[in-house]
């Protein structure tokens, strides 16, 4: 009898602490600073019911983009933070994704930063899936940024990750993968590498040229977006040595600090034969005080405006980073309750409000 009292005692003593610990873990799961994350189940490949509503793959005709039946499609759209960030801020959800399509954008960049992406195995399968599928069912493209910053051969560079493995044979890895999972996906995007830095032309246009054929090589068609030199500013080597394929995209990045008179050398040319998307611009105005990137500081006036008119005459299409209160420049002031200037800005060229 005291055997069975004791069993009952410790069983309910085990019950209490098996709850204990189960609240504490929900708690610090949908916490806004959460850290603790649940495993993902790894499938081969993406898949999503409705992909039939999807938007169609693009494909380059001459220096455009277009749609399955030939008409012209200029992309316009958001860059939120790391989909890993976002989670901790309980913002991972397709809510979020949902308040970036109503601002009128048709496609999303999404950061991949190479640290977030190797402290996480289930990383492809938590984030880039389900970003993936909800864009699509809003009707969104998403490029998928792989967010390096410097030399991919040698990983020089200030900003690049502190992690033990070589950037060259990380983004073959990722690439591999990724294009492989996401090769059946119509609404994907590919961008290789995010700003190749601190490298010569001819040796970025070589690692370019081996990314696209590995992502190739996976049975994956969509279109590919490669950056110019220089943070991705410079992309007058391809006029020169062009990447040998028939879908590729290139992108260039320009902030304030980048004089107007350097637009046209930096891509503008390009933009006469090829297809050119601007994957990050933007300005601080009312918060350049809080800043220590010098290079983003401007205004609507001197910068913004400028820099539409002269994409919107080439038909070249944008994305706005960040779309963030935190990560410069911001879209929101605090806490995503309004606009800074530069987000009102965004917001009203999105709409097509004058």
């Amino acid at each position: 009898m005291w055997l069975r009292r004791i069993a009952k005692i410790i069983g309910v003593f085990l019950g209490i602490i098996l709850t204990l610990v189960l609240v504490l873990f929900c708690v610090a799961y949908f916490s806004k600073n959460a850290s603790i994350l649940l495993p993902v189940k790894h499938k081969d490949a993406f898949f999503a019911k409705d992909m039939d509503n999807f938007p169609d793959p693009l494909r380059v005709e001459g220096k455009a983009l277009v749609g399955a039946s030939g008409e012209p499609i200029v992309l316009k759209g958001l860059m939120p933070p790391d989909p890993s960030r976002l989670h901790k801020l309980n913002r991972f959800k397709k809510s979020f994704l949902e308040g970036i399509k109503e601002t009128g954008a048709n496609v999303v960049r999404i950061p991949v930063h190479p640290e977030e992406y190797s402290e996480d195995e289930d990383y492809l399968w938590r984030y880039l899936d389900p970003t993936v599928a909800w864009a699509g069912e809003l009707g969104m493209y998403v490029i998928i940024d792989w967010h390096y910053i410097g030399n991919i051969e040698d990983g020089s560079g200030g900003e690049m990750p502190d992690i033990d493995i070589n950037p060259k044979e990380f983004s073959r890895q990722f690439w591999t993968l990724a294009a492989d999972y996401f090769k059946d996906a119509p609404n994907v995007i590919f961008e290789i590498f995010n700003e190749p830095a601190n490298i010569d032309a001819g040796i970025w246009a070589e690692n370019a040229q081996e990314l696209v054929d590995i992502i190739r090589a996976q049975g994956a068609g969509q279109s590919i977006i490669v950056g110019g030199i220089n943070y991705s500013k410079d992309l007058s080597w391809v006029k020169g040595t062009p990447i040998d394929d028939e879908n590729i995209i290139y992108a260039s990045h320009i902030y304030p600090a980048v004089n107007s008179l350097r637009w046209g050398d930096y891509f503008g040319e390009v933009a006469e034969s090829h297809p050119v998307l601007i994957t990050e611009w933007g300005f601080m105005d009312d918060n350049r005080s809080t800043t220590e990137q010098y290079f983003l500081v401007g205004d609507e006036g001197s910068y913004g405006a400028p820099l539409l008119h002269y994409l919107e005459e080439r038909g070249v299409g944008w994305i706005a980073c960040w779309f963030d209160e935190t990560w410069e420049p911001q879209i929101f002031h605090e806490d995503f309750k309004s606009y800074t200037s530069y987000g009102r800005f965004v917001m009203r060229k999105l709409s097509g409000t004058p």
